[in-house]
């Protein structure tokens, strides 16, 4: 077995124990709960990223042979980084932030060190995808 598939089969193994699934990724979700203004969701796009970088520090210290990344080493996309964070998000019980985690493209979701502008390129994609949001509160 390599350290990957043994990285994977414990970050599936913890998703089972913590009662979480990779059919997570696959729920629906309400954009109207994403706040849209610059402070709401730039605090949103923070708590996210924290959460992440929590995420990959705990997949750090259970990988295999305790091996230790420093700095700022991209942490491996991998099923204990995934199921993680999942987990963390839906722990926060907050309609928001699992909105916001869903309407995250898989490549960036996941990515600790994701740019910190991010928030914008979501709002550009919510916006173009859904042009209810965008229009005046009164009609």
């Amino acid at each position: 077995m390599t350290i990957r598939s043994a990285t994977v089969a414990a970050g599936l193994a913890l998703a089972v124990l913590l009662g979480t699934s990779m059919a997570y990724a696959e729920t629906t979700y309400d954009v109207k709960a994403i706040p849209l203004d610059d402070e709401g969701l730039r605090a949103l796009d923070q708590k996210h990223l924290r959460l992440a970088r929590k995420a990959g520090t705990v997949c750090v210290h259970m990988a295999p042979g305790g091996v230790v990344r420093r700095g700022s080493a991209p942490v491996a996309l991998d099923g204990c980084n995934i199921s993680q964070l999942d987990h963390l998000v839906a722990e926060e019980n907050n309609p928001a932030l699992s909105a916001y985690h869903q309407a995250i493209r898989p490549g960036e979701r996941y990515d600790q060190n994701r740019s910190w502008l991010y928030w914008r390129t979501v709002r550009s994609q919510l916006l173009a995808n859904n042009p209810e949001l965008s229009a005046p509160a009164g009609k």
